[in-house]
């Protein structure tokens, strides 16, 4: 599939001469991914159907240079419908200045975009509608160099006009300064990440995330910034506090030694991480003699070098997402879980375990969070795969149609919740696995 992203313009007015920005980037605006125009609308005042929006370029420019970090780093947010400052600086519907923008959508895993327009629903102010529902995600590279693209386009243009210096131009000039900077470019994407637009974070958060002097990790305090958010620092310190004390577990903590692969795993394509965790899983249940059964807490604690009582305790950890911390030995891990409820328990510990098998490093920390990063969707779908088996499932539902009943009779039978019974069921089949909330 062509995951190219382009955004193009059909410019108004005179070539040369024009030193006002908002007319000599006026015209007219086309957004497109691949073959598929996210800008084709139905103008009621002209009672035409086009592929472009009349608007102002360097409106739409200034939105992606001034978001730039964010759209290109900082994951969905799990109430993202109605966080109002996460759309402003995701949705192109938020660009301003009085026009009539798409509601078009972007998102960060890390390792790619999630891209989503949405046709105009509804009773319609002004003389656009919208006409095309779409989803898609590509490559981070792809997206770099759509804007890249567009914002050259737009800058030749004000310099044609005359306009060598302007606000746009600064602006563009410092986002490539920053990119080109290593360092710099760490501290952006980490302000990204929890959050924040450039330099408003506290700079002591982003230090202490860079500092790491634990060796906690640099890919895993990622992970932690995207689930903290503007909170980072308190639950980095509920981390550092594990991480910093004796050897004896806090309370809630389990000591686990996790398996490795007798070959370690190798994935030759560019798949989407629930890919290649669900044939990581099957891997894994192959080699350890599970076949298509059900894993008991018995089995499960074998594997995982645990005491069975890490999926039925009740006890909360005192973190505020669920961690594994590494030991001294390359295989020893103390587990800290939060939730009471054994088919929780039974998920998170299978996820952290997908993540010791697939990203083997020496990084202390395994966060397994609620954020919709590369990393922790596949952590959610080896769990997926390794506790019930596509295959598995439906050999025990036997019906195209399930109700209620075979739902809650395969989650007891495989040790899972319904939802994932149920998400299983809605996923398999579908062209990818996120369900993005924030279309609506």
């Amino acid at each position: 599939m062509d995951d190219s992203l382009k955004i193009e313009c059909e410019w108004w007015g005179p070539s040369t001469g024009n030193r006002d920005v908002s007319q000599s980037c006026r015209g007219a605006i086309g957004i497109s991914v691949g073959e598929i125009c996210l800008t084709r609308l139905e103008d009621s005042w002209g009672n035409t159907v086009r592929n472009r929006v009349h608007a102002c370029a360097s409106t739409l420019a200034s939105w992606f240079a001034a978001n730039w970090w964010r759209l290109r780093w900082e994951p969905e947010t799990p109430d993202s419908r109605n966080d109002v400052d996460w759309r402003m600086s995701h949705s192109i519907a938020a660009a301003g200045e009085g026009y009539c923008w798409p509601n078009i959508l972007f998102a960060s895993d890390g390792a790619s975009i999630a891209i989503a327009s949405r046709a105009t629903r509804g009773r319609v102010f002004g003389p656009v509608r919208y006409l095309n529902d779409f989803y898609t995600r590509i490559s981070g590279d792809a997206f770099e160099r759509g804007i890249d693209d567009f914002l050259t386009l737009v800058l030749s243009r004000l310099h044609s006009q005359g306009s060598r210096n302007s606000e746009l131009a600064q602006l563009w000039a410092e986002v490539m300064i920053e990119r080109g900077d290593p360092e710099l470019a760490r501290w952006r994407r980490l302000e990204a990440i929890c959050g924040f637009d450039p330099t408003e974070a506290p700079a002591e958060l982003i230090q202490m995330l860079l500092d790491d002097k634990e060796h906690i990790g640099g890919k895993a305090l990622d992970e932690v910034a995207a689930q903290g958010r503007h909170s980072t620092a308190l639950v980095l310190q509920q981390i550092l506090e594990l991480a910093n004390g004796k050897t004896k577990l806090a309370s809630g903590g389990y000591q686990a030694r996790l398996p490795a692969l007798s070959k370690k795993f190798k994935c030759y394509n560019e798949a989407r991480p629930w890919r290649i965790a669900t044939e990581l899983a099957q891997k894994a249940r192959k080699e350890w003699n599970l076949e298509q059964q059900p894993i008991t807490n018995k089995e499960l604690a074998k594997i995982m070098g645990a005491k069975p009582t890490l999926f039925t305790s009740n006890t909360k950890s005192p973190t505020s997402m669920p961690i594994a911390l590494r030991t001294k030995t390359s295989d020893g891990f103390d587990l800290y879980i939060n939730s009471p409820y054994s088919t929780n328990r039974r998920f998170v510990g299978c996820r952290m375990l997908g993540d010791h098998l697939y990203y083997i490093n020496d990084e202390r920390l395994i966060p397994a969070t609620t954020t919709k990063t590369s990393r922790q969707q596949f952590q959610r779908a080896f769990a997926q795969e390794f506790l019930c088996p596509y295959e598995a499932l439906m050999e025990k539902i036997q019906t195209e149609k399930p109700d209620d009943d075979d739902i809650a009779e395969a989650a007891e039978y495989f040790g899972v919740s319904t939802r994932m019974i149920e998400t299983t069921l809605l996923n398999k089949g579908a062209l990818d696995r996120e369900t993005l909330d924030w279309v609506d």
